[in-house]
């Protein structure tokens, strides 16, 4: 398959109401089922590996596993696997409509967990964590085998529930290694993230998102810098890129086409954009996967 080319959606689950269809959880005690073939899925995922070798790339970019990693793949990002040996773990899927209707109450987590900048979309956890986890999602897939009973899809919100808290408080150990941190600048990062993912298709200049969460473009700065070492600028652009790129390996759409859907002027606004931050055009950057079968 040439990576220009539709990249392969797998759906599992349907679009309807909340279902069993809805969510799925599988584990494997070996011989984890992994591909080197980079697809994409129409739902949200939760991985977990007591024990992996090898590397985990998303959305191009690749982790490193040596055992208790966590990954959070959203929905629409591509990922892949290389130089993996026998890996153990557990998957867990759900669709994008339980946020909405199971998950109403941990909605926050969308975007703090799951988002395409690739922030914590990897989480290595300690000894006590990983049991935990691993605790947790062995409950999810007893109750998931259980034959179906009535209430059975709210025990299972639950759980999943349960599963997201536990994932939020593990990576805030992580954004606030201090006990100076502080909690009202974490939040509004997380703020910050959800209203650009909402928005960076049509805005990419730092005063509006810093005016829509009534704050200096001086505080959205520092805030960003604390929490990801990166500035808002830097996010902005980086956001807008990766949808670029994705779209430019994976799909048949023309360059002029990304650059109106990207909110760009026209065709040579979006390729001087994207050559300054990747040193080459989108057509030579398309050209490299023409070449290449997957």
């Amino acid at each position: 398959m040439k990576k220009n080319s539709e990249i392969p959606r797998v759906d599992h689950v349907k679009t309807n109401i909340i279902t069993k269809d809805q969510f799925h959880i599988l584990y494997h005690p070996t011989n984890f089922p992994v591909t080197n073939k980079p697809h994409r899925h129409n739902h949200y995922q939760i991985m977990w590996f007591p024990d992996a070798k090898g590397s985990h790339c998303i959305d191009n970019i690749c982790f490193n596993m040596s055992g208790n990693d966590l990954f959070l793949v959203s929905e629409g990002q591509t990922h892949y696997y290389e130089n993996v040996e026998n890996i153990q773990g557990y998957i867990l899927l759900f669709k994008d409509v339980y946020w909405e209707e199971a998950l109403a109450s941990v909605h926050s987590f969308k975007t703090s967990l799951f988002n395409h900048l690739l922030i914590n979309v990897h989480l290595q956890l300690s000894s006590e964590d990983a049991s935990d986890i691993t605790h947790v999602m062995e409950d999810i897939l007893k109750e998931s085998n259980r034959p179906d009973f009535q209430g059975k899809e709210d025990i299972m919100a639950s759980y999943l529930k349960i599963l997201l808290i536990r994932i939020s408080n593990f990576q805030r150990t992580v954004a606030l290694p201090s006990p100076h941190a502080n909690k009202n600048d974490y939040l509004l990062f997380q703020q910050f993230l959800d209203l650009l993912e909402k928005e960076y298709t049509v805005y990419r200049d730092v005063l509006y998102y810093a005016d829509k969460l009534h704050i200096t473009t001086r505080k959205l700065a520092s805030i960003c810098r604390e929490y990801n070492s990166r500035n808002p600028k830097s996010l902005i652009e980086d956001r807008a890129l990766i949808s670029a790129k994705r779209q430019l390996q994976f799909d048949p759409t023309s360059i002029k086409e990304i650059a109106a859907a990207l909110n760009f002027s026209d065709q040579f606004q979006f390729s001087k954009f994207f050559k300054k931050l990747t040193g080459i055009s989108p057509v030579e950057y398309r050209v490299q996967f023409t070449k290449t079968d997957i």
